[in-house]
């Protein structure tokens, strides 16, 4: 059978209202991924067997009504479909890995006219031409309605035209394999200069002198630093010295006093605010990890909990995180978890009994930076937003963060979108990175980032980038709050940090925080 009439036959046996494209995408080797090798591309290391109505690939509709639907793939014969089921003009929105980069957050639209049924998608083509449009989208936006206006140094300036090249070598190519070939150099010219515009502009506004003293800089302490108070000091030195001069202090769910109405339950806590405020350190207190949520929490619970941590710290912590990652599907456990409404009624709840408190007290409020990892669009951060400021979130709340966590949900490129949908929503609020973490152990289980293979590396690039981008995003107030910093920057032992805490100093100076008492 040839192509066209295999294409013919499947498109004849599909439902009337479903809608379909055929996908086309190339190995190293330029042998064609069939439909099991695209959702291995699309997915994570731990999944070997990944399902090919789940995958982490979308079908957004680019007229009329919002609409976002899983594309489904599917085998027929020699060909690869894409299916969805209303025969809309969509775009793509997935992950996708960028040679010497790592797994990024990509979309492909066919110019913003995206596809429609029966049409043919040359992936690696269609994804770096939209990448490349959205590059050169940003990069003037930057150069004419920021501010700080950006000043692209020489090497940003070579990066940018290597990109332009290479996508202007790619149109050339007529064959497929090679097209796709010189598409994905194309798409990684694209990467790396897109990342060397944010690390730039981002390092050019913490510089500024009219903004740096309102940046921040943040290390998590969770709630295992309980088990370390011998290290106290030298942890708590060791957070000045990196430059960072916040940090978010993790209080513990504490079962036998979940409410924190026994004085007995601050003991350990005071040691360390004490210890902080001697380093001159900020403190975000994190009401409650979104990981230890119980199944049996209410508003009223969550308010009475937030009132007591805030009364005894008053005038010790001036700010709460009172949501953490509010949009994550596990709040409540992994097996019921709330729906959406009922988190946004705890959290809401929380946030109004602060400023019931004392209103200059600030609010903050974390949200998990994915989208096409997802599980739906409820909890997908563009689909949760809009719903949930309906509701009124945003009331009461001054700093929204992001959570970004790029082995599970990847981000790269896609940095910039996540942050603009959080300022589009939420006009009025700061934004920050408000946690930032690579892979928990040493295997990695999910995406990888600069490379399969280099989980360290992947980690300290992490930093780099993504504390330094943070401050090119529209109001923001940079960030940082690497989640494992415990583990991973001053582990237990030896009182000996390690060369991932010495990259985020090296990353911090470079940003301008640190001064000789450092």
């Amino acid at each position: 059978m040839t192509g066209a009439f295999l294409l013919a036959a499947a498109l004849a046996a599909r439902p009337a209202d479903a809608a379909s494209i055929k996908l086309f995408a190339f190995d190293a080797e330029d042998r064609a991924l069939d439909a099991r090798a695209l959702a291995r591309r699309l997915s994570r290391a731990d999944d070997k067997s990944p399902e090919l109505d789940k995958l982490p690939l979308w079908a957004v509709a680019v007229e009329g009504a919002p609409s976002r639907q899983r594309l489904r793939l599917s085998q027929e014969g020699e060909l690869v479909l894409g299916s969805w089921d209303q025969a809309e003009r969509v775009r793509l929105e997935l992950v996708w890995p960028v040679e010497g980069d790592g797994y990024n957050a990509v979309g492909a639209d066919k110019g913003g006219r995206g596809f429609g049924d029966g049409e043919l998608v040359f992936l690696d083509e269609e994804i770096a031409a939209t990448q490349y449009a959205r590059f050169k989208e940003s990069w003037k936006r930057r150069l004419g309605d920021w501010q700080p206006l950006y000043k692209p140094g020489k090497k940003a300036k070579e990066l940018a035209e290597e990109a332009k090249q290479a996508m202007a070598s790619a149109a050339g190519e007529k064959e497929a394999p090679a097209r796709g070939r010189a598409y994905r150099k194309s798409l990684q010219a694209t990467a790396l200069a897109w990342e060397k515009m944010l690390f730039e502009h981002g390092l050019q506004h913490a510089r500024g002198e009219r903004r740096a003293p309102g940046l921040r800089f943040g290390l998590t302490l969770d709630e295992s630093l309980l088990k370390r108070l011998d290290d106290l000091d030298w942890i708590a030195e060791a957070v000045r010295r990196s430059g960072a001069d916040w940090v978010r202090l993790v209080f513990r769910a504490n079962p036998s006093d979940f409410l924190y109405s026994s004085l007995r339950s601050f003991n350990e806590y005071d040691g360390v605010v004490a210890a902080l405020a001697r380093n001159q350190i900020k403190i975000m207190g994190c009401v409650l990890d979104a990981t230890q949520w119980p199944k049996t929490l209410t508003p009223e619970l969550y308010a009475e909990r937030v009132k007591n941590l805030v009364l005894h710290y008053r005038g010790g912590i001036a700010s709460w995180e009172v949501g953490v990652e509010l949009n994550g599907d596990w709040l409540g456990g992994a097996g019921a978890p709330f729906s959406p409404e009922q988190a946004y009624r705890v959290y809401a709840a929380g946030a109004d009994k602060v400023k019931e408190l004392d209103p200059e007290l600030e609010t903050v409020a974390t949200l998990y930076a994915w989208e096409e990892t997802a599980p739906d669009r409820e909890h997908a951060l563009s689909g949760w937003l809009p719903a949930q400021v309906r509701r009124g979130f945003g009331r009461n709340l001054d700093v929204v963060g992001l959570s970004v966590q790029p082995e599970d949900n990847p981000l790269g490129m896609g940095l910039e979108r996540a942050f603009d949908a959080a300022s589009e929503a939420l006009p009025r609020q700061k934004l920050m990175l408000s946690s930032l973490g690579y892979v928990e152990n040493e295997e990695l289980r999910g995406y990888w980032w600069l490379a399969p293979d280099d989980v360290d590396g992947a980690r300290k690039d992490s930093a780099i980038l993504y504390a330094t981008a943070s401050c090119a995003m529209p109001r923001s107030l940079c960030g940082g709050f690497w989640w494992q910093t415990l583990d991973q920057m001053l582990p237990p032992g030896r009182r000996r940090a390690t060369d991932l805490y010495k990259v985020w100093r090296r990353t911090l100076d470079q940003l301008g925080r640190r001064d000789e008492k450092n």
